[in-house]
């Protein structure tokens, strides 16, 4: 699917697999907000943590597409499951420790 907007630019999916990541996870979010580039969708992949991420999560705009893993599964498949939920014509993957 096409999310280009009407501006002509592509639309980029970044997908953010989190398990119990609170501690940094304010910071890496907010590096993808402070981005020049504005089109995009942050896939917030919950693997489910038990720590206060989804509350961090969904104390932004939308934006932030949060998802909650029905249960916990390795990166890889968690980074599958979250791709396909991605709109973007581009994908970026950051770690909820990463900025």
């Amino acid at each position: 699917m096409s999310g280009v907007s009407n501006l002509g630019m592509p639309m980029v999916s970044v997908i953010l697999n989190c398990y119990n990541g609170a501690e940094f996870l304010r910071e890496a979010i907010d590096s993808v907000y402070a981005q020049t580039y504005q089109n995009w969708e942050l896939i917030f992949w919950d693997n489910r943590s038990t720590d206060n991420s989804k509350d961090i999560a969904l104390s932004y705009d939308s934006r932030v597409k949060y998802h909650l893993a029905e249960t916990n599964t390795s990166l890889g498949a968690a980074r599958n499951l979250a791709i396909s939920k991605a709109a973007g014509d581009y994908i970026a993957i950051i770690d909820c420790d990463d900025i």
